[in-house]
C-alpha cells in the first residue's frame, strides 16, 4: 500500500564510492514517493508518534546516522499534556543513539531536525518487538485495518501534529457491523506541537477488526495506531491511499502460528479479494473473501487446511476496488500487526532493537530478472550481488558472502527495477510471528 508523503529519510553509504546519499521520501507500505540524492547537504526532519509514558506502549527512538560525516539532530518531544521538552544529539558518522520520552504526560510525539541528510529513525517499544519508522512529513487522508477492541485488546489511534498551527481531524470506521461516525471523533482539533489518543474501544465495542480513517479538514497530522492484542503490541503506520493490490512477502505457515489478512473496504462497492499464496513446493489454491461495502473481512492463512504448515508464504492481495489492508500474525495469546510491502527498488534494513532477524528475503515480484546489491553498512562498506528470478524469493542471510547473522548490522538493498519486496521477521517461537517492515525508498 503506498503512503504518501513520505515515511522518511532514508539515506545510506554506497559501497564502492563511500559516498553518503540519501533516500528523502521513503514509502515503506505506507507512504510515498522517495528519491536518491549526492547533491549538496540539506535539512531534513523526521516525525514518530505513538509511544506511551508507562505500560507495553512505553518506548524510543532509535536515530542513526547512516552518513560518513557527523550530524547535529534537533529534538522535541511533545506530549498529550504539558510543555515540549527539547535536546540536542550529536551523531558520529554510522553513529546511532536513543531518544526516550519523560515520565511526564501519557502519550508522545518526537519531532528530529538534522542539519543534513543520511539520518534515519525508527520508534521501538521497550522489548523491541513493536517498530515503525518515522515519517518525514504528515499526511491529510490515512487508514489503517485490522485493529481490535474486543476483549483482551486494546487499540489507540495516537494523532501527533508537529506544526506551529492547529490541526482539525474527522475519524471514521468500518466494521464487521458497517460504517461508524462516532461524534467525539468529528471535528477533532489538535493544538499546534501536541498529542492527541482516542481509545478506540471506548466508541467502537467489542470488534475483532475495525478499520480506521483519518480525514485531515486543516492542516496534516502523524498517525499511528498502537495494538494490544494479549501479550502482543504493535504499531500500525497504516497508508495515506488505498490500493487494489498488495504484498506481503514473510507470512508464517508454522504450527502453532496464526496468520491472518485483514480488509478493510471503505467504498459504497463489494470487494472480491483474493490471496495468491507462494509456498513452495506446494501448489496452494488462491483464498478469497468478498467484503461488503463499509465493513471489513478477513482471509486465514494458518491454520488453514488448504495451507500446508510448511514455513514461510508469499502472499500477494488483489482486490476489484481499493481497499486497505493488514497482517494479523501471533498465537493464541495475542496478535501483531504489520502492513503490507510496496514493491521498490532501494531498501534499508537494519537491526534497531538489537534482537537480529529470523531472516532477511528479498522478492522479485516483476516479469524479469533481478540484480540486487546487498551492501553491508559500516565504516568500511562491503557488497554483493545476488541475481533473483521472476516470482521468487531468497533469504539474504548467508548468501553469496554475505553475513550469516543478522544481529547488529545495518544493509542497504538496491535493485535494478522497481520490482524488489524485502521483509524482515524478529526471531520468535513459533518463527515469523512479528514482521518488521524494512524501510523503502521507492
Amino acid at each position: 500500500m503506498s503512503r504518501r508523503p513520505l515515511v522518511l529519510v532514508l539515506a545510506a553509504l554506497l559501497a564502492a564510492t563511500a559516498v553518503a546519499t540519501s533516500m528523502v521520501h521513503t514509502s515503506n507500505p505506507t507512504q510515498a514517493v522517495s528519491s536518491l540524492s549526492t547533491g549538496p547537504v540539506e535539512s531534513t526532519a523526521l516525525y514518530c508518534a505513538g509511544l506511551g509514558a508507562s505500560g507495553t506502549p512505553a518506548g524510543h527512538v532509535v536515530v542513526l546516522n547512516t552518513a560518513n560525516h557527523t550530524r547535529h539532530v534537533e529534538v522535541e518531544i511533545d506530549a498529550d499534556t504539558g510543555a515540549p521538552q527539547t535536546r540536542h544529539l550529536v551523531l558520529a558518522a554510522h553513529a546511532s543513539a536513543s531518544v526516550t520520552p519523560p515520565a511526564t504526560g501519557h502519550w508522545f510525539g518526537v519531532s528530529l531536525i538534522v542539519n543534513g541528510r543520511g539520518v534515519v529513525a525508527d520508534e521501538l517499544n521497550t522489548a523491541g518487538t513493536a517498530q515503525t519508522p518515522c515519517l518525514n512529513a504528515g499526511s491529510t487522508d490515512w487508514y489503517a485495518s485490522g485493529l481490535d477492541t474486543a476483549v483482551g485488546s486494546r487499540a489507540y489511534l495516537v494523532l501527533y501534529n508537529p506544526s506551529s498551527t492547529s490541526t482539525v481531524v474527522n475519524v471514521t470506521a468500518e466494521t464487521a457491523s458497517g460504517f461508524s461516525a462516532p461524534a467525539p471523533y468529528q471535528g477533532v482539533a489538535i493544538a499546534a506541537h501536541r498529542v492527541v489518543s482516542l481509545d478506540l474501544g471506548i466508541r467502537i465495542v467489542n470488534q475483532a477488526n475495525v478499520g480506521i480513517h483519518v480525514r485531515v479538514i486543516r492542516g496534516d497530522v502523524v498517525a499511528t495506531a498502537v495494538q494490544q492484542s494479549g501479550t502482543f503490541t504493535s504499531f500500525n503506520a497504516g497508508s495515506t491511499s488505498l490500493e487494489r493490490m498488495a504484498w506481503f512477502p514473510r507470512v508464517t505457515t508454522a504450527s502453532g502460528a496464526l496468520a491472518r489478512i485483514l480488509v478493510t473496504n471503505p467504498s459504497n462497492a463489494t470487494a472480491s479479494v483474493t490471496a495468491t499464496i507462494g509456498l513452495t513446493p506446494y501448489n496452494v489454491a488462491p483464498q478469497r473473501v468478498s467484503v461488503a461495502p463499509f465493513s471489513t473481512g478477513s482471509i486465514v492463512i494458518t491454520p488453514n487446511s488448504a495451507v500446508p504448515a510448511h514455513g514461510y508464504a508469499t502472499v500477494q492481495l488483489r482486490s476489484t476496488v481499493a481497499v486497505a489492508a493488514s497482517l494479523a500474525t501471533g498465537t493464541i495469546n495475542g496478535q501483531s500487526l504489520s502492513v503490507p510491502a510496496t514493491p521498490s527498488k532501494l531498501y534499508l534494513v537494519s537491526d534497531f532493537a538489537g534482537l537480529g532477524f529470523d531472516a532477511m528475503t528479498a522478492t522479485n515480484v516483476g516479469a524479469r530478472a533481478l540484480a540486487v546489491t546487498v551492501t553491508v553498512l559500516g565504516p568500511i562498506a562491503t557488497s554483493r550481488v545476488v541475481t533473483i528470478a521472476p516470482g521468487t524469493t531468497v533469504d539474504l542471510r548467508g548468501r553469496d558472502g554475505l553475513p550469516t547473522t543478522l544481529h547488529g548490522r545495518s544493509f542497504l538493498i538496491t535493485a535494478n527495477h522497481s520490482d524488489l519486496v524485502v521483509a524482515t521477521t524478529l526471531p520468535t517461537t513459533p518463527p515469523g510471528i512479528v514482521v518488521v517492515s524494512a524501510l523503502n525508498g521507492g
